[in-house]
């Protein structure tokens, strides 16, 4: 009697339900190693890694937005690439322009070969604005100065008025220089002009070296402090302290080459010979205006000697500003070429890291399933042997 006190219950039969339990641990284990090795995925919701799931969903969409950051560098590769196609036609041009101005310099030429060299010489400059006018990416002009910086004509002395086009015919910012930098002609002569810049109080003179004093058409290139002008016929109406210009930002184009936003505005413009102003994820495409009037070669002719000298000056100036506007382009294109590299170096290792979080172990999950798939079969088998038993209650009936 004490036996069947003890070991033969009927009610509640005790070793089923320890079985049963262990056969669905087992049988729960098997659904979860088939699942992973379906899908591929340790995590399939949020419930198998609450934190993992997290850490690999901000994981996603920072390598989403490497793989995008990585487009627009290449798009702003083949944006520089365009532009530098079309100055380096423009600078063939210019060459091809001082070569006739050369010739034109020379006595031995009369009316008639000087005429028939100005027909030339117009036609390459017309050529110089059509090719920056028509240089476009995506529908955007590069070189015609909508992406360059631009100025504001200015006075220092209240109710004065601004310098007039019949002064200054036409300016031209490089890259490198300060949106919002104040400039003022500080001294003018007949023999001199000196422009500052009252921001950073920088300087520079300009001498006309023969003593004829400047004329209309004269190009003044201010290298030092990156301004460049065509003088008008009214220049001598430039007052000292008085008349000057402040820079202006031009309608620039941003690349995005980084997955995060960034608060700071990081700018690298094309002309820029201080890269280390770079902020994180954003750079702006600056690019100074290649047309004939952005050279400062509009006005240039070589109807006659002295006419050819200015037009080689002039010249020699354009030309080392496209020189000048190449190389910096081809320096913002290696940089966009390292910071593709970059990103594809964090993107690699971005995944890897999120793979190791997310991704299932097929080998574990092998053996994990193997494991279940036998506890799972002895599991059945020894519940229907626990369900029987009850049963042999029966015999103590007989």
């Amino acid at each position: 009697m004490m036996a069947l006190a003890s070991g033969f219950r009927v009610n509640t039969n005790t070793t089923s339900f320890h079985t049963y339990r262990s056969y669905s641990s087992s049988q729960a284990g098997l659904e979860q190693n088939i699942e992973r090795l379906s899908s591929g995925l340790r995590i399939n919701r949020a419930a198998d890694d609450s934190a993992g799931q997290a850490i690999s969903q901000r994981m996603k969409n920072q390598a989403t937005g490497m793989r995008q950051a990585v487009r627009n560098s290449q798009q702003a590769t083949n944006y520089l690439q365009t532009a530098e196609g079309g100055l380096n036609q423009i600078h063939g041009i210019l060459s091809r322009m001082r070569e006739l101005a050369v010739q034109s310099s020379s006595d031995g030429l009369n009316t008639n070969d000087r005429f028939s060299i100005e027909l030339e010489y117009a036609q390459l400059k017309d050529e110089v604005s059509r090719i920056a006018n028509s240089t476009t990416y995506n529908n955007m002009t590069l070189i015609n100065g909508d992406r360059a910086k631009g100025i504001a004509r200015t006075e220092t002395t209240p109710g004065t008025a601004d310098i007039s086009a019949t002064e200054i015919k036409s300016f031209s910012v490089a890259s490198n220089v300060a949106t919002g930098d104040a400039f003022e002609f500080t001294s003018v002569s007949t023999n001199s002009i000196t422009l500052t810049n009252k921001t950073t109080g920088e300087e520079q003179i300009l001498h006309q070296p023969d003593g004829a004093g400047f004329a209309e058409n004269d190009v003044l290139n201010f290298d030092d402090l990156g301004i460049t002008m065509t003088l008008g016929a009214g220049y001598d109406g430039i007052a000292d302290n008085d008349d000057g210009f402040t820079i202006t930002q031009g309608d620039f184009v941003t690349m995005q080459v980084g997955a995060d936003n960034d608060a700071a505005h990081a700018r690298a413009d094309s002309s820029d010979a201080d890269h280390s102003a770079v902020t994180e994820n954003r750079i702006t495409l600056n690019i100074s205006d290649a047309t004939a009037k952005g050279l400062g070669i509009s006005d240039s002719q070589v109807s006659d000697l002295a006419d050819s000298q200015r037009a080689i000056n002039a010249l020699d100036s354009a030309i080392e500003k496209v020189n000048d506007e190449r190389g910096n382009i081809g320096a913002l294109q290696n940089r966009f070429e390292f910071a593709v590299s970059n990103l594809q170096s964090s993107l690699q290792n971005t995944e890897a890291s999120r793979s190791t979080i997310l991704d299932a172990d097929f080998a574990l999950e092998a053996a994990g399933m193997a494991k279940n798939q036998i506890l799972t079969q002895s599991g059945t088998a020894m519940l229907a042997q626990a369900n029987q038993i009850s049963q042999n209650v029966l015999s103590l009936l007989k």
